[in-house]
């Protein structure tokens, strides 16, 4: 399977189980007119997700160079040469279209100083800097070093690089740090390890890390389909399964009485939360 497809095939369950079917009709050799309308559904889905790239507005000069050089970045070399402590893969990028997507949310907050739950390359970071006004500020926590320094020189490319700051070491310590100085955010974006995002969650929430009427954005709230599918529907390799994590996520903010949100489905799922009482206008 090429990076490309993966791109596709993580967040949409029913393509992966179009694509086993599709193997399994050429093996038993099934009527070519059959066949032929089984790739026409794996070329519909495809379809969609690069119409809705095609008529958005494109990435900047910058966040298409960054994407290329994380697409083209020796990852698995750094990986055996003791550099990164776990693979890391290009499939992690938040990608043009949900980079559009932040950068559209940002402006429309007019959110100046924004949080930043997990950095990879910088894709979301200098996508959401680009609509900060000239003071505006992206703290970004990053739990490596290596990572944080491939991101640093690739958000250095553009001129909104200044704009973000990298925080290294585990999100959680990070956040009480910025808890413990007071800080407050106009938006948070969370897109980190998934067996975290209640911890980082709470520490936010617990801690008024978010500003009065801020906005929490949390990426990847489907998780390839686990949030909503049992194991046997999800066609997935069985090192890449953690049924329960993110669905765990979504009951905790779902059962949290002091938020309201809605789970749009942008690539692989991203959930907007914002306190109830500003969510329903009753303040």
């Amino acid at each position: 399977m090429d990076f490309t497809f993966q791109n596709y095939s993580w967040g949409h369950p029913v393509l992966r189980h179009l694509v086993k079917l599709q193997e399994s009709a050429k093996n038993r050799g099934v009527p070519e007119d059959i066949q032929s309308q089984i790739q026409n559904c794996i070329d519909c889905v495809i379809a969609g997700e690069d119409y809705c790239n095609s008529v958005s507005s494109p990435p900047s000069a910058a966040i298409d160079n960054l994407i290329k050089e994380t697409e083209n970045h020796p990852w698995k070399q750094a990986y055996e040469g003791g550099e990164l402590d776990w693979e890391v893969s290009p499939v992690m990028l938040s990608g043009a279209l949900e980079g559009s997507f932040l950068k559209t949310l940002t402006s429309i907050a007019n959110a100046k100083r924004v949080l930043e739950v997990g950095l990879f390359t910088g894709c979301a970071a200098l996508a959401i800097a680009e609509a900060l006004p000239a003071d505006g500020k992206v703290i970004s926590c990053e739990i490596g070093k290596y990572v944080g320094d491939v991101a640093r020189k690739l958000v250095d490319q553009s001129p909104h690089g200044k704009k973000i700051d990298i925080m290294i070491g585990p999100a959680s310590e990070s956040l009480q740090q910025l808890a413990t100085e007071g800080q407050k955010f106009d938006m948070v974006f969370i897109d980190a390890n998934k067996e975290g995002y209640i911890e980082y969650y709470n520490i936010i929430m617990d801690n008024d890390l978010l500003d009065f009427r801020g906005t929490i954005l949390i990426d990847n709230t489907f998780h390839g389909g686990q949030s909503y599918l049992s194991q046997d529907k999800l066609e997935l390799e069985e090192d890449r399964i953690e049924i329960n994590v993110m669905r765990g996520f979504n009951d905790h903010v779902y059962n949290d009485d002091r938020v309201s949100q809605v789970l749009v489905p942008i690539r692989d799922g991203v959930t907007i939360i914002r306190r109830k009482a500003e969510f329903e206008g009753e303040v």
